[in-house]
């Protein structure tokens, strides 16, 4: 390691490491302060390993480009909570929309040739080497904290923690994204052997929750709002849990090896029961469900467990996560919209908890009355209402054509019957993270953002999935002390907060199954819970079903006009173009090239 650290000040306490790094990189250019001044002073120190908590340096934030931080307004911001989302079977991107990153996901190189350098392209080899660069300054943040001469012991605990914290986030983010890797729990020497073997996929999970399990050890349980966006004990015990369920989940795990299902679903249980016991944690409200996202309220920190906070932007344009070209919105739109699967649609059950059947009758005539609460927070149909058409004096307007020909205002359509870029391909557009301030207009628009990572919704399905697989639906758990909560449970405190009646056998339809049925209950829950929070990507990889036709064939609806109250609705394929054309080799992203040429060791993914 050279002598000098590259330590620049961006703005008030955050820092960015700013150096051309190549795989496992051992030697940071030099730029301001020696080894010596920030690794015996607390304050740089802290800095030091702070400058990973920036929101757009490190962060999985794949549509701010560059590594450059920007407003949400115009052209700028992450859009539809991130760009996994419309390459998926959730959501449709636009085809107008070029200039975007995702066009080669479902219709270019992303299936036929290498990715290009771009941060924001999926599976970017700057993505990949900032992964890297952001575990070395972990190690060397933890390698050095003893040598810190004017930190009280909480606050070199505090370094400590954070240090253990962030090599495992970005340790799950290259698992997640390549699998497997060399584990590295100290910085390499200047001339240390690069061509180093990869784990497998499973054993890297569970070096991730190891690391998580430390990190446990030295933070704090509750981190107050005033710091929120630091990791806590409680984000770590998640964390944990996450990376063995991952271990666990069917492309780890082919043999079905119940050992990793019942280690994911006791670190699950025990994070939950930190989590209950410790009078703070707690799901929101229903009525705050969509704070959790934009514009966030007190309720949403103590169910958000880690994630980044963008707070009190003003936005000129409509925000561009929105994907909507409407008047609604007012003070501008953009002809980026992401259209809503039908796919996605179905798996809102009627509000009895019945599932949904595309061919009856009442689904094609009133599809939209008598849903789960939970969809028509996450999606915008046709006949919905919202603050932005409230103010313009009418619902929201989607339809294909018309009895007496009048346009519909939220769907334009070419004369060949196909939507106008822009406007939605299926039918429906996202609502979740639509707010009632984006009806104001500029210049008094202010809107935060949250990103969550990770909520203590997603813990309960965690455990649930986990525990049912070790266990059974409605088996008490084993290994957990004074926790006795059951997988369905487990899915019942989810559905409980929406108002879903609860899997208790109540009705057949509310019956659990057997393990194999209530997993398929689970992913479902799992997928209506966490529409657009960039989660369905991974979870479709980590169940090995993105090659599934239910997956791959993807539905919109053709909606009529019949009266001056009435429809027609039905349910339609997607046309080539708008299908998702996943390959085996896209379970993993390729290793950069230059990486796999270090030697044999570090080998290539499959397919690549």
């Amino acid at each position: 390691m050279r002598n000098k650290i590259v330590f620049l000040i961006i703005a008030a306490s955050i820092f960015a490491l700013n150096s051309c790094v190549d795989y496992l990189n051992q030697t940071p250019d030099s730029v301001a302060f020696t080894d010596k001044q920030i690794f015996t002073d607390y304050t740089k120190s802290q800095a030091f390993i702070d400058q990973l908590l920036a929101p757009y340096a490190y962060f999985d934030d794949n549509d701010l480009g560059n590594n450059q931080q920007a407003l949400y307004s115009g052209f700028n911001g992450k859009r539809m909570y991130g760009l996994r989302e419309s390459i998926t079977d959730n959501c449709i991107p636009n085809q107008g929309s070029n200039w975007h990153p995702k066009q080669p996901y479902r219709w270019g190189n992303f299936f036929g040739n290498y990715y290009d350098g771009t941060y924001f392209q999926e599976g970017a080899e700057q993505r990949f080497n900032d992964c890297w660069r952001a575990i070395r300054i972990c190690n060397l943040a933890i390698k050095n904290a003893n040598r810190i001469i004017n930190g009280s012991s909480d606050q070199i605990n505090g370094i400590l923690g954070q240090a253990y914290f962030m090599r495992g986030h970005f340790y799950f983010e290259l698992l997640e994204g390549w699998g497997g890797m060399p584990y590295l729990e100290e910085p390499l020497a200047a001339d240390a052997n690069m061509d180093l073997p990869r784990l497998t996929y499973t054993q890297t999970a569970q070096k991730i929750a190891d690391t998580f399990d430390k990190a446990s050890q030295y933070l704090p349980l509750i981190v107050q709002d005033a710091n929120w966006g630091r990791p806590s004990k409680m984000a770590a015990l998640a964390y944990k849990a996450k990376a063995l369920l991952w271990a666990a989940s069917p492309f780890a795990n082919p043999s079905n090896d119940l050992t990793l299902w019942s280690n994911a679903a006791v670190a699950a249980g025990e994070a939950i029961s930190a989590a209950e016991n410790s009078g703070y944690y707690a799901l929101a409200p229903f009525a705050e469900f969509n704070n959790l996202f934009v514009n966030p309220k007190a309720s949403t920190f103590k169910e958000v467990l880690f994630g980044r906070l963008t707070a009190n932007q003003a936005i000129s344009w409509t925000p561009i996560w929105v994907g909507i070209q409407s008047d609604m919105l007012n003070g501008g739109s953009f002809n980026g919209a992401e259209s809503v699967t039908e796919n996605l649609a179905e798996c809102f059950q009627w509000a009895d908890g019945s599932s949904i059947d595309p061919t009856s009758n009442r689904y094609l005539t009133n599809p939209y009355t008598g849903r789960d609460p939970r969809f028509y927070k996450t999606i915008m149909y046709n006949g919905a209402t919202n603050p932005m058409v409230a103010n313009l004096s009418r619902t929201v307007e989607i339809w294909n054509e018309s009895y007496n020909n009048v346009v519909a205002k939220e769907l334009k359509i070419t004369a060949q019957k196909v939507a106008v870029n822009g406007f939605t391909y299926t039918g429906y557009y996202n609502a979740k993270l639509c707010d009632a301030s984006f009806a104001t207009p500029p210049p008094s628009r202010i809107i935060s953002i949250l990103w969550n990572q990770i909520r203590l919704a997603d813990l309960y399905l965690f455990y649930a999935e986990a525990a049912n697989r070790a266990w059974g639906p409605n088996a008490v758990p084993q290994g957990i002390s004074g926790f006795t909560l059951t997988s369905a449970q487990a899915v019942n405190k989810v559905r409980a907060r929406a108002g879903m009646p609860l899997y208790d056998g109540s009705q057949t339809w509310l019956q659990t199954g057997d393990a194999t049925q209530f997993e398929q209950t689970i992913r479902n829950e799992n997928r209506v819970e966490t529409a657009f929070e960039e989660k369905r990507y991974y979870d479709l990889r980590r169940w090995k079903i993105m090659l599934d036709p239910s997956v791959l064939i993807q539905k919109g609806v053709y909606i009529k006009k019949t009266g001056v109250s009435s429809f027609e609705y039905t349910v339609v394929t997607l046309p080539d173009n708008l299908q998702l054309k996943w390959q085996d080799r896209h379970y993993l992203f390729p290793i950069p090239y230059k990486n796999v040429e270090l030697g044999p060791n570090f080998t290539q993914n499959p397919g690549w």
